[in-house]
Order: C-alpha cells, then sequence, then structure tokens
C-alpha cells in the first residue's frame, strides 16, 4: 500500500521546518515551538480565537507552563498577542496570532502545502 501523498509532503516539511527552525533550541523545544506554532496558525486560519489557557486545555499542559512557550515565540517575532473579552464577556484574555513576516512566511508556507490534500 502506497502512503497518501499529502501526508509524505507534509512529513517532509515537518522535517526541514525541524532542521531549520529555532536555531541553538534542543530538539525537544524545537518541537513544542513548532507544534504550537502550528496549533495557533491552523486555529486563526479557521477563525478561531487561540488563547492560552484554550491551548492549555488542548495539550493538557498548565497555562503557566504554556505562558513560557508561548513567550519563546513572541521573543522570536512570531506571535503576537491581542487583548479580549474572555467567554465570558467580561474580563481579559489575550488572542494569539501568527505575525506576517519573513520569518514566519515559511513556516506557514511548509503547513499551508502540507494541509493541501492531493490525490
Amino acid at each position: 500500500m502506497q502512503p497518501n501523498r499529502g501526508i509524505t509532503e507534509l512529513l517532509m516539511c515537518l522535517e526541514r521546518i525541524l532542521e531549520n527552525a529555532f536555531p541553538g533550541e534542543s530538539g525537544a523545544a524545537r518541537l513544542q515551538q513548532v507544534a504550537l506554532f502550528t496549533l495557533i496558525y491552523l486555529l486563526q486560519r479557521h477563525g478561531k480565537p487561540a488563547t492560552a489557557s484554550q491551548l492549555a486545555e488542548m495539550s493538557g499542559q498548565a497555562t503557566a507552563n504554556m505562558g513560557k512557550h508561548l513567550k519563546k515565540l513572541m521573543d522570536l517575532d512570531l506571535i503576537e498577542r491581542t487583548a479580549i473579552r474572555n467567554k465570558q464577556g467580561r474580563g481579559h484574555a489575550y488572542e494569539l496570532t501568527v505575525r506576517k513576516n519573513g520569518k514566519t512566511k515559511p513556516l506557514t508556507k511548509a503547513i499551508d502545502k502540507g494541509t493541501r490534500s492531493r490525490k
């Protein structure tokens, strides 16, 4: 049985991203950062707001730990946060979005290429 071409291309893109993204970080840190970046980007593309508490809930991590990972992505100028109302409509939360710049373009392009289904 031949592997799905779309999955094969996604795997190749992810391998290239992991080899080249976030220089100076350990392999585990790169994997976490790529996964978090990808999740934020895909939520954004589907019109769903990404917040630290939502990402923590989805990943099973504590919100405090999520903050550390998000700070790394913000320090690298890959994501930004914007104040929004929380789910209850009172209080604040921060929506996380992928920035559009030269650093994010190769990452988002690879994700987009990998998510397109080809037959």
